[in-house]
């Protein structure tokens, strides 16, 4: 699981690496398809596609008048269900509402979502985002990785700030550090984000580093990849993988290709055994993870098991017994810290289950939303997409007290990239969650 996306449906526009070796070429273009199907490894099917903000609990803050300034729109697409799913991710939407509602809304503007659940289903993505932007929200948010790449073209033409949680070229920009591959205008090949999105988590090629830089804070030394046989995306992530660990100096175990539907996967266990491998990337689906962790457990394997971004949630983190580590795309849930506490509360008020809440997925939403309420704390009157855009190039060197990293937007400047490639480090282990590098801290990689 190498983060949440699905890097197979980036359909608009083929990114190719244009060099003078075309292995290279084909290297590189195929490790931009495949960082992001890696990202979500979500087979959960539960839908949910409220879009109204959730009725307050007894644990809900007190109810109060909304403010007398015009509502606000706010729209966009999600994958609620499908292969990639965020189940909750809606709801984590609708708690952020209720919770801005109750301290005032935006400089006085309630808040009001339309939020729909793309299913994983480009063309349905592609009607949906035409018949939201027709609304005039003041901010569009996608946590679509499915669906994203295809999306992207009509949400950049579209004008309205883009925020959100992805791991897309097409939309959100990137690099890869093992290559020294950046984004650039065209003919580069990676684009940048434009000036209208607006990205804060971590996106592809990071995600792949963030496994190799948490197996090493875990103490592991030799890393291997169990990738899904039934996915080539699956393995091909594998050589950034496999030139990050070199670069920091660990031993490569190789990528092993492994069937999601087999019933025992004892040979391969021994394998990697026998060869000392000590930290096991899964580059699959949940049941992969599942019959993998069991057999090996089986045959005595006590080393680290890696997962990262979105992956890092539900089930996984509940298997007896696991050692889990890599890197977080949202801030950590389980640190003592009042910011983070203040997101605990808000959830658990709305309802949110712990599934819900304890998921980097739902913690970067909630960045992006108070960003964007950061960035208009003085919102005028009767705005429009016009007026929110304009205030996100307001946000110069912001962190939000450690929610994010630091992050400028400037006007007619792409979307920045250099703190694309940061994150959180963590180590589950007896059933406890750790940052190796203490509460908030954040790593960047390379270090900036």
């Amino acid at each position: 699981m190498f983060g949440s996306g699905s890097w197979p449906l980036l359909t608009r526009g083929k990114i190719l690496i244009s060099t003078t070796k075309s292995i290279r070429r084909r290297l590189v273009a195929g490790v931009v398809v495949a960082a992001s199907v890696l990202a979500a490894c979500s087979d959960d099917k539960t839908a949910s596609t409220t879009t109204a903000a959730p009725v307050a609990t007894d644990a809900a803050p007190a109810e109060t008048t909304l403010p007398p300034k015009s509502s606000i729109l706010i729209g966009g697409t999600m994958d609620t269900t499908g292969v990639t799913s965020r189940p909750e991710g809606i709801k984590v939407a609708e708690a952020w509402v209720a919770y801005i509602n109750a301290k005032g809304g935006i400089n006085g503007h309630p808040v009001e979502l339309d939020i729909r659940d793309t299913g994983g289903d480009p063309a349905k993505a592609a009607s949906q985002t035409t018949e939201i932007l027709a609304k005039k929200p003041v901010l569009f948010l996608s946590n679509s990785s499915s669906t994203e790449a295809s999306q992207a073209e009509a949400l950049i033409a579209s004008g309205i700030p883009i925020m959100g949680v992805g791991y897309s070229p097409a939309l959100w920009g990137g690099g890869i550090a093992a290559f020294k591959v950046e984004c650039g205008p065209k003919p580069a090949p990676i684009p940048c984000a434009a000036d209208t999105v607006f990205p804060i988590t971590t996106t592809f090629g990071a995600v792949v580093d963030e496994q190799v830089l948490g197996a090493k804070a875990a103490g592991a030394t030799k890393l291997a990849v169990a990738a899904c046989a039934e996915v080539e995306a699956c393995s091909q992530a594998g050589p950034v993988f496999e030139a990050t660990t070199k670069a920091e100096g660990l031993e490569v175990g190789g990528t092993t290709k492994v069937s999601s539907t087999a019933t025992d996967y004892s040979a391969e266990c021994i394998k990697w055994i026998a060869d000392g491998v000590d930290f096991i990337q899964i580059s699959g689906g949940r049941s992969l993870a599942t019959g993998l962790v069991a057999s090996c457990t089986d045959q005595g394997y006590t080393g680290i098991w890696g997962a990262s971004a979105g992956s890092v949630s539900g089930p996984l983190l509940l298997t007896k017994g696991i050692t889990l580590a890599g890197g977080l795309n949202g801030f950590p849930w389980f640190v003592d810290d009042p910011l983070v506490t203040e997101y605990l509360d808000a959830m658990k008020a709305s309802g949110v289950t712990d599934d819900g809440i304890n998921d980097p997925s739902s913690t970067a939403l909630w960045s992006v939303l108070q960003l964007f309420a950061k960035a208009n704390a003085s919102l005028v009157d009767e705005p429009t997409a016009t007026d929110t855009l304009a205030n996100m190039y307001t946000i110069k060197d912001e962190t939000l007290g450690g929610l994010i990293a630091p992050t400028t937007f400037s006007k007619g400047q792409p979307g920045p990239s250099k703190n694309r490639n940061c994150f959180w480090p963590y180590i589950l282990k007896d059933g406890k969650m750790t940052n190796p590098l203490g509460g908030l801290t954040i790593q960047c990689y390379p270090a900036a």
